[in-house]
Order: structure tokens, then sequence, then C-alpha cells
């Protein structure tokens, strides 16, 4: 599962260049989408859980319910 470069390929990795690159790949493209996605993890799953365990109205504990498997 676990993919392991040979040695003779990371040098490339090490170059100045390549490294600013990749930086800017993650800063520009991955660094929004993973705060996205964790925003709305946590707003859309892990509030509603936890307000699960202390709410005891069954009408909004469904829709909790409801909105921590949709998400």
């Amino acid at each position: 599962m676990i993919y392991i470069e040979a040695d003779e390929f990371i040098e490339f990795y090490n170059l100045d260049i390549i490294r600013k690159l990749i930086d800017y790949q993650f800063s520009n493209k991955t660094k929004p989408f993973l705060s996205f996605m964790f925003k709305f993890y946590v707003l859309g799953f892990v509030i509603p859980f936890i307000l699960t365990m202390t709410i005891e109205w069954v009408l909004l504990l469904n829709i909790l319910y409801s909105l921590c498997l949709f998400v």
C-alpha cells in the first residue's frame, strides 16, 4: 500500500525548484480543499453528533441523525 521511491529518485525531490513546485501546488489546490473538507465534516457531522448526546426532543434528534448520515 505504501510506495517507496528508489534511492536514485530521492535526489530529484530535494531539488529547490521541485520543492517550490510541490509547495505551490499544495498551497493553491490541496490546502483549500482539505480545509473545506475539515470544516464541512465538523459542521455536518461532529457538532450534530455531539448535540445528539444532549438533546431529548425526538424530531430534532431525527434531523441531526439524518444530517450525520448524509455527511
